[in-house]
């Protein structure tokens, strides 16, 4: 299942975007705090981010900067700045495509389905080794079980894939 990222401050269009989208069988994380962004962003790990531009603390210029200084994940502007201006500034900090509000949820779904088909479908399997309930992240170190993400040391890195590699030995009691 695809993870979706809305950053989105009216309370009524994320509401209606993220009950539209989990409807399609995404799953859907509206920001809580416009403040950390960068921390939600990576906290969820999703495979596409929704970004409004007019945001409270920092805009999404700055906050698709900041993603895209740690992530090629798929950003789609969704904004009701949609003049020339603001669809290039978009598209040079770093996103992919803009959507102008007010917008049809059928177009907002068939945007996230092409993007998510480029950037997925298309390329080669990711660096994620999953067991069961773990996933091993190989681009990042990281490791993730149950939801929690955990950042590993080099040496961590280098056992978990060599076990992840001879599956046997890895169990749910030995993580």
């Amino acid at each position: 299942m695809y993870r979706i990222f809305l950053v989105e401050d009216d309370g009524v269009i994320a509401g209606a975007v993220q009950r539209h989208l989990e409807s399609w069988g995404y799953q859907v994380a509206a920001a809580q705090q416009f403040d950390r962004i960068l921390e939600e962003f990576q906290s969820f790990d999703p495979h596409l981010v929704l970004l409004d531009i007019s945001l409270p603390f920092f805009n999404g210029y700055h906050w698709c900067q900041e993603i895209r200084k740690r992530s090629q994940v798929p950003i789609l502007f969704l904004t009701s700045a949609s003049d020339s201006v603001n669809v290039v500034m978009a598209m040079q900090m770093g996103g992919d495509d803009l959507l102008a509000k007010p917008f049809d949820l059928s177009v907002l779904s068939a945007k996230v389905q092409a993007m998510l088909r480029r950037a997925y479908d298309f390329a080669p399997p990711p660096d994620v080794l999953s067991c069961g309930s773990a996933a091993l992240n190989l681009s990042d170190g990281t490791v993730s079980i149950h939801g929690q993400r955990v950042e590993l040391t080099k040496t961590n890195g280098s056992f978990f894939s060599s076990c992840w590699s001879e599956r046997a030995a890895l169990s749910a009691g030995t993580l």
